[in-house]
């Protein structure tokens, strides 16, 4: 079999799924300790698509058509076993997600970014690094005319309609021009018309259509293409697409167009596509090539949409007249499909036309170009994401005002409460104590607590994402980091500013500057044990409820509440000792003098030196730099905590 003329062909054989019977569970650390029982999704499930089908997955809820996209795609993790082949060769779960793409059922976007600006962030992951400026925006415009959002580029995600946003997935996935692409409930939540258009894109994208030089060198390099061809050759959805705005159309006619898989003669490029699709309408259903039933995790049917009534009829069914013979199909699965499981369970060839015995004289490799696209540098990597956490923020600039007033007002009331304090007295250095162990604790508690809904909120998207390739995790980590450094200091010397000028403004602007950073790097060791405690227990609710032990023990250690000195060691442990020790040490080793009055009825300390030694604090002239030393570190031990927690999490629950 010639490959030209047969295009790709993907096969799936035997494919066996189990989850665990609790996996909906949040609460996988006490998982591990449990042997649990395990239920079988997928079973023994075979089949196959060949590029130019488009399949429809039909099956009521529970039948594991979602389970199935994602065990052909290899988006799954966990206990799935049989064989994924490509024209004869099995294919690695990081060569599917290079030339696949998967379409969720729920758009899993920045809500915030324009349709526009989501594809151009989205290019630099996906497309060849070596891609210019240019190259990447003619290709988002391309595919924001094909999907017909063009009028739309500049809306906000949030503000499109639902089949706007399914058609902006859709031209996400398409940047890089997969020729495999798995669709998960594309008409969910659309209305009729919506649907119909989605699906109708989708038939198109099956048909041989040409793409432009100009997309391709963006898309694999400049060295990796040579055989021109006339633009005339372009399929007529194309044409119209390109017809639609004049000017690009004529802009476009002296680039010569090039064959990626060279599928024909001509060069074209067919799709496959295969869509978990629930209930369709009569006029949706007749655009599919091909179905897939499923009951209950096995497949009763596949075929084409033609053939398909002759095995109802068959088995003795008949469909009713003016009857949507999708939901004729899903109301006798539901209702016998237990019998017609038994009648073929030992007939799989017959069922999927010899798919499985298809000639393997297929040379070489046709998706070396999408399999060897070189993607961006990690630090590149870093660098967007950062963008776009900076860019999601400003544009939720009214959230992070209310959150700064309210920081804001802790601050005044501290200002206030300790304002009365009044020169270096006796009964002053307690007041100063408790204000400095105030500022400690209220800007850990703040920072800390702040920040553990990040994960929970992040962790759909960030497992997306990092599932198809786009990012690697450290990545990810590495700007969330990032993106709250320049917040720490800000609100950090905002929050001390009103506080200094309230109560220690006598004492000059190099402790307000050395404190300062004190109290911002306490801010930053905070965000690093907030993410630890986000990522320990994967969602907001448990990480707040379960910090109580923690904060109880780093506050007791903290040497406000216990002497230090009999906790030598563990002491170490607490966010809380380093910043409180810092503080005070800064605001009194200067301090040569005291007053201390005759009449006063209990022992005097007599200068900073002396308030420090009853506090058990060090002394000695490295302690600022010490402790400094001792937040960075928290900070780095808890991130990279976190950091193994998340990578873990994702490892395991997989991207889907």
């Amino acid at each position: 079999m010639n490959e030209s003329r047969s295009g790709l062909l993907l096969e799936w054989k035997n494919l066996d799924y189990y989850v665990p019977a609790n996996e909906q569970s949040n609460y996988s650390f006490w998982q591990e300790c449990q042997k649990l029982r395990e239920i079988r999704i997928l079973k023994n499930v075979s089949g196959h698509i060949r590029t130019g089908d488009l399949i429809a997955v039909l099956g009521c809820s529970g039948a594991g058509k979602t389970t199935l996209l994602a065990a052909i795609s290899q988006r799954l993790r966990g206990n799935l076993s049989g064989d994924i082949v490509l024209n004869g060769v099995a294919v690695a779960r990081n060569d599917m997600t290079r030339i696949s793409s998967f379409l969720p059922q729920f758009e899993i976007n920045v809500k915030t970014f324009t349709a526009y600006e989501h594809l151009y962030f989205m290019s630099h992951f996906k497309m060849h690094r070596k891609t210019t400026k240019s190259q990447k925006r003619q290709r988002v415009n391309d595919l924001l005319l094909a999907v017909g959002l063009r009028d739309a580029a500049n809306t906000r995600i949030q503000q499109l309609s639902g089949g706007e946003r399914k058609r902006l997935s859709l031209a996400e996935e398409l940047i890089i021009d997969p020729p495999f692409l798995f669709c998960d409930e594309p008409t969910t939540g659309l209305d009729s018309y919506s649907a119909y258009t989605v699906v109708k894109t989708l038939r198109h994208l099956c048909t041989r259509h040409r793409v432009v030089k100009s997309s391709l060198t963006s898309l694999y390099g400049e060295d990796s293409f040579s055989t021109p061809s006339d633009i005339s050759s372009r399929s007529s959805i194309e044409m119209e697409v390109f017809k639609s705005n004049e000017n690009l159309f004529e802009s476009l006619k002296e680039l010569p167009s090039l064959s990626v898989f060279n599928n024909s003669p001509n060069g074209r490029q067919k799709k496959a596509i295969i869509c978990s699709i629930h209930q369709p309408t009569s006029d949706i259903f007749e655009l599919f090539t091909h179905i897939i039933l499923m009951d209950a995790g096995r497949i009763i049917y596949q075929g084409s949409t033609e053939k398909a009534l002759q095995f109802f009829t068959d088995l003795g069914y008949s469909i009713p007249q003016n009857c949507n013979p999708a939901e004729f199909y899903l109301r006798t699965s539901n209702r016998d499909g237990d019998a017609i499981k038994t009648k073929y369970d030992f007939e799989t060839a017959g069922l999927y036309h010899g798919s499985w015995l298809a000639p393997r004289n297929y040379s070489g490799d046709p998706l070396h170009h999408l399999k060897n696209i070189k993607k961006i540098r990690w630090i590149y990597q870093v660098y967007l994401l950062l963008l776009r956490f900076i860019t999601e923020d400003s544009r939720n600039i009214k959230r992070g005002l209310m959150s700064l007033g309210f920081f804001m007002i802790t601050s005044c009331t501290l200002a206030i409460m300790y304002s009365g304090i009044s020169g270096l007295t006796q009964t002053s250095v307690q007041d100063i104590g408790g204000s400095i162990f105030m500022l400690s604790t209220e800007m850990i508690f703040t920072f800390s607590y702040g920040v553990t809904y990040v994960f929970p909120a992040a962790l759909p998207i960030m497992r997306r994402e990092v599932g198809e390739g786009i990012y690697s995790t450290s990545a990810y980590y590495m700007a969330v980091v990032l993106s709250f450094i320049p917040m720490a200091f800000f609100k950090s010397f905002l929050f001390f500013s009103v506080v200094y000028g309230a109560v220690y403004y006598a004492r000059g602007f190099l402790l307000f500057l050395n404190m300062g950073l004190i109290l911002s790097l306490a801010a930053i060791a905070a965000t690093g044990y907030g993410l630890f405690l986000s990522s320990f227990f994967e969602t907001d609710t448990m990480a707040s409820e379960c910090a109580a032990p923690f904060d109880l023990i780093f506050l007791i250690f903290g040497g406000a509440y216990y002497n230090v000195d009999s906790i030598p060691i563990i002491k170490y442990l607490s966010l809380f000792f380093y910043s409180n020790e810092a503080l005070m040490y800064k605001f009194w080793i200067d301090v040569d003098e005291i007053d201390c009055p005759q009449n006063l009825e209990h022992p005097c300390v007599k200068n900073g030196y002396e308030v420090l030694q009853r506090g058990s604090y060090r002394t000695a002239d490295y302690t600022f730099w010490l402790d400094c030393v001792g937040l960075i570190s928290v900070a780095v031990v808890f991130n990279i905590l976190a950091f193994l927690f998340i990578r873990k999490y994702v490892r395991r629950s997989g991207y889907y």
